[in-house]
């Protein structure tokens, strides 16, 4: 493709004034019309593939530590900091993504109160929904990046992840509970 790239160029430079003849210009305009095609199929073949949908993650039952609240967590999750004000597991994705789940020690009554805590930090409210006595809270995706923020059991948690796991992240985020 760049050798073809070159030739084009080349063959610009010939149809605004390095060469005038009709045989210059029909090259041109045949190099112009082979690199349109070109462009055509390869924008068709990749509109064409279809993503493989995301890797399953199974979910592991966890008890957070000094904080009286249990929940689920990928299995494989390393813990990066533990407290009783608030706790990180993550699970690496390969390259730069994670699946981020932040267990924080404090809560909200209302879903107004919940929607406040949840953009603190920035952020576009896109769902907010009571259940079951808890709030949960759908960020709008920043870039690649989806939010979601669950109120309940007296903690809260972020679960932070690629867009495309939005689900998951609402499965883990909606699983925090009281320990028994």
């Amino acid at each position: 493709m760049t050798g073809k790239l070159v030739k084009l160029g080349i063959l610009m430079a010939l149809a605004i004034g390095c060469g005038r003849s009709d045989a210059d210009r029909e090259a041109f305009e045949r190099a112009m019309r082979e690199g349109a095609e070109e462009t055509r199929a390869a924008v068709e073949a990749a509109a064409a593939r279809t993503p493989e949908p995301p890797a399953a993650i199974a979910l592991a039952d966890v008890m957070v530590a000094d904080m009286g609240v249990a929940l689920k967590i990928p299995e494989g999750a390393r813990t990066l900091q533990a407290s009783a004000a608030s706790t990180t597991y993550s699970l690496p994705l390969g390259g730069l993504h994670e699946i981020n789940v932040q267990v924080m020690g404090f809560s909200e009554d209302t879903l107004d109160g919940a929607q406040r805590s949840a953009t603190m930090l920035g952020g576009t409210v896109a769902e907010a929904n009571e259940r079951e006595g808890a709030f949960e809270i759908v960020l709008a995706p920043r870039g690649v990046l989806q939010t979601v923020h669950t109120f309940a059991a007296g903690k809260s948690v972020k679960c932070t992840g690629p867009r495309e796991r939005l689900e998951l992240l609402r499965e883990i985020c909606g699983s925090l509970r009281p320990s028994a």
